[in-house]
């Protein structure tokens, strides 16, 4: 019997034992959550001053950190003229027929022949590379067979006129 009862001390004690560890390693956990949290915040702040100083001293900045200023004008350029690559997507027309891509000086789809509504005038092509060339010859600008008007490639309608090309 004290056999017995020695075994269930033991439990017990073993109990008690396994019950403590497991509730510190449950404060250990907290409090480790309680520092990545701070670090967190730590890294905010990091960020704000960063950003604050940047745009404080952006024209003047301190020598040593002259090259991490360009860095982010650089990078800051380059969102930008992503920005813009949107945009000029973004606000391509096509034509409400066959789905081509309208280009601001077509008055007709180069794909179907389809006047557009809303017609710009075309750009200037005299005096650029190529205009008043002979058509036909590969490589070489074509130019529609009515009105005289420098040809897309491949084009099968003239975007000035909308005469189908021969």
């Amino acid at each position: 019997m004290a056999f017995l009862d020695d075994l269930g001390k033991k439990i017990t004690v073993t109990g008690k034992n396994v019950m403590t560890k497991a509730k510190g390693m449950v404060d250990i956990s907290d409090l480790k959550n309680q520092i990545s949290g701070e670090e967190r915040k730590l890294t905010s702040y990091y960020q704000n001053l960063g950003h604050m100083y940047y745009e404080l001293k952006k024209d003047e900045p301190l020598p040593e950190l002259t090259q991490l200023v360009e860095m982010i004008n650089s990078t800051n350029k380059q969102i930008e003229d992503i920005k813009a690559q949107i945009t000029a997507i973004e606000t391509k027309r096509t034509c409400p027929v066959c789905g081509n891509v309208i280009e601001d000086d077509m008055a007709f789809c180069v794909g179907c022949g389809t006047r557009i509504e809303k017609p710009v005038m075309p750009n200037q092509m005299q005096g650029q590379p190529g205009w008043g060339q002979n058509p036909g010859a590969e490589g070489q600008p074509r130019f529609c067979v009515k009105c005289g008007y420098q040809l897309l490639p491949g084009a099968v309608f003239c975007t000035r006129c909308g005469t189908k090309q021969g």
